[in-house]
């Protein structure tokens, strides 16, 4: 819990120039079913003398990838940094095993992570999207076709493919070379280009279930509605769609990491409680990775803009305050 008026003046040193009136404490927390799902199911097609070679190759270059790898079922942080660890290193079982593989876009393709804890994937994503959709009481495994949406160059899809190889996975990002990266890297995924704006190349109600990371947190508000009607269309009834955005936590997850000023947090703050909204075309004329649009920014939404605008054409399944990073909100919508 925090109290973010005592922290703005902390840090400030002063009062803040902009008053508080409102403030509330919020706790990240979980889903209902929360628990490394995916990477335990990757872990344990893991034969013990994998984990031992595994173990041993991340020793002799200095990783302490050892002690609780083999019971961490819980929290699983030791076992997503085996699994990638190794993978960076080369051991081949591991890839054998769970079907993930250590290729990465080189540095001129756009991809939201790089380096050793990035070469089995998004792993602790691929846990979030599964623990959400469990959670809203979905059997992944009985998924027929799911859509990636913002995929940038498949880190989180590459992982639910190798774990769920029998549902048709897909993805889907308008930067067209981490899209043509994705392709001639990770087979069995079926990746393609969109435009900046509606519609997708897919037809109505074609999926069962869509999900995207850091995506809305993105979107002009009213440019996000938007997507949310092309989300509608391309999801058949009662599928799913679980998504991301920034809320009240991140105003306090950037004050700690000082992102922002006071001032702009304050501002940011205010508008969530004013009109459940807050937008800024932080990009500029250059864009992000080639995607230069007016309405691709920096958006905060509060849980009452989400409820507001999205009822009752949607039903709000799972929202959990901060679940991704103790920073970003998730939300599991069904299509109604």
């Amino acid at each position: 819990m925090f109290d973010f008026r005592r922290r703005v003046r902390a840090r400030a040193g002063r009062e803040p120039s902009i008053p508080v009136e409102l403030t509330r404490e919020l706790v990240p927390r979980g889903f209902a079913s929360d628990r490394p799902v995916v990477t335990n199911r990757l872990f344990d097609r893991l034969r013990p003398e994998d984990i031992a070679e595994a173990e041993r190759r991340l020793e002799a270059a200095g990783v302490d990838g050892s002690g609780d790898s083999r019971e961490d079922a819980d929290d699983g942080s030791r076992r997503r940094l085996l699994l990638s660890v190794a993978l960076w290193l080369g051991v081949a079982q591991v890839s054998e095993r769970t079907g993930l593989t250590a290729e990465l876009p080189p540095d001129d393709v756009h991809a939201m992570a790089r380096g050793p804890l990035a070469a089995a994937g998004a792993l602790y994503e691929a846990d979030m999207v599964v623990n959400g959709l469990l959670s809203a009481g979905l059997d992944v495994d009985r998924i027929g076709r799911a859509l990636d949406f913002g995929c940038s160059s498949g880190r989180i899809v590459r992982v639910l493919a190798a774990a769920y190889p029998d549902v048709g996975w897909q993805g889907c990002d308008p930067i067209v070379a981490a899209i043509e990266w994705a392709r001639h890297h990770l087979p069995g995924i079926e990746f393609f280009a969109n435009r900046d704006e509606p519609p997708l190349p897919i037809g109505d109600g074609e999926l069962d279930v869509v999900f995207g990371i850091s995506v809305w947190s993105h979107f002009e508000p009213a440019f996000g509605l938007r997507w949310f009607d092309e989300m509608r269309r391309v999801l058949r009834p009662g599928g799913q769609l679980l998504m991301t955005t920034h809320g009240l936590t991140s105003i306090d997850f950037y004050q700690r990491a000082d992102e922002r000023s006071p001032a702009q947090s304050l501002e940011i703050e205010r508008a969530l409680y004013s009109s459940g909204a807050w937008y800024a075309a932080e990009f500029g004329d250059q864009g992000d990775w080639g995607v230069a649009h007016p309405a691709w920014g920096t958006a905060f939404l509060s849980p009452e803009w989400v409820l507001t605008n999205l009822c009752p054409r949607w039903r709000v399944l799972e929202f959990a305050p901060g679940r991704n990073a103790d920073n970003q909100d998730v939300y599991v919508l069904e299509r109604v």
